[in-house]
């Protein structure tokens, strides 16, 4: 059901700090490898623990990010919105999440799996040194 983010500006993907330094063809390339999802309300998109497989970019909606305390209970560390963006350390090291991510209202995401920005900076491995050393 997913299509590719076509709608998504370069400007909009320059904005996450790693991909900041991408010239037109390469944040062109990596935006071609973005899925778009329609995500309803209350969904949950990952816990705390989680392997981090995948960053996202909001198109729209709403998501909260929160941790659980040492009392089990939920603590709001962001509430994030168009233009926000989250997971972006997974995409690099895979390590597991540390928070969970919930959507509070309908939102469209632009996903990018670990696995296309592996397969991206294996081919362009001088952009991959670049955006590391940014």
């Amino acid at each position: 059901m997913s299509n590719p983010a076509s709608q998504m500006t370069l400007e909009a993907l320059r904005s996450v700090p790693l991909f900041a330094s991408l010239d037109d063809d390469s944040a062109r390339d990596l935006r071609g490898l973005l899925s778009e999802t329609m995500v309803p309300q209350n969904t949950r998109l990952f816990r705390q623990g989680d392997t981090g497989d995948a960053m996202y970019l909001i198109e729209s909606g709403r998501v909260r990010i929160s941790i659980r305390d040492e009392d089990k209970q939920d603590v709001t560390l962001a509430e994030l919105a168009q233009g926000d963006f989250f997971g972006e350390m997974s995409i690099i090291d895979g390590r597991q999440r540390s928070a969970d991510a919930k959507v509070i209202e309908d939102s469209k995401l632009a996903v990018l799996s670990r696995e296309a920005f592996l397969t991206f900076v294996r081919k362009k491995p001088d952009v991959a040194l670049e955006m590391l050393s940014a």
